[in-house]
C-alpha cells in the first residue's frame, strides 16, 4: 500500500498539478493586486464608488456582491487570457514534438500494403 502511494505521487501528473496549483496560487495574487490597485480605481473614476456589494442593496438583497463577483471573473478571465496569449507566443516552437510512430503500428501498416499487394496480384492473374 505504501508503495502504491509513493508510485502515486510520483507520477508526473500529480507533481504537475501541485506545481500548477502553487502557480496558480501566485498568479492569483499578481491578479489580484491588478484589480483591486489598477483596474477598480479606474472603474471609481467612471462610476465614482468601487464598493458595489454594499452600496447596491434592495429590500435586504445584496445583489451588489453578485455584480462584483462578475467583475472579477471578468477581470481575471482576460488576465489569464492575456497571459496564456503571451506564453503561447513566447513558447510556439519550443515544445513541438517531432510525432514518433508506434513500431507495431508501422509493422501492422506493412502486414496489410504486403496482403492488399497479395491480393491485387491475384486478382490481376498474375498470382504469387
Amino acid at each position: 500500500m505504501w508503495q502504491e502511494f509513493k508510485d502515486f505521487m510520483l507520477r508526473g501528473n500529480v507533481l504537475d498539478l501541485a506545481v500548477a496549483v502553487v502557480i496558480g496560487a501566485a498568479f492569483g495574487k499578481i491578479v489580484q493586486a491588478l484589480v483591486e490597485n489598477i483596474i477598480m480605481p479606474l472603474i471609481a473614476l467612471i462610476f465614482g464608488d468601487t464598493d458595489f456589494a454594499s452600496d447596491w442593496v434592495y429590500m435586504g438583497i445584496t445583489y451588489g456582491v453578485f455584480i462584483q463577483a462578475i467583475i472579477d471573473f471578468i477581470i481575471i478571465g482576460a488576465a489569464v487570457f492575456v497571459f496564456v496569449k503571451v506564453v503561447n507566443k513566447l513558447t510556439r516552437n519550443k515544445f513541438v514534438e517531432e510525432e514518433v510512430e508506434d513500431e507495431q503500428l508501422v509493422l501492422l501498416r506493412e502486414m496489410r500494403d504486403s496482403l492488399k499487394g497479395m491480393e491485387d496480384s491475384k486478382k490481376d492473374g498474375t498470382g504469387l
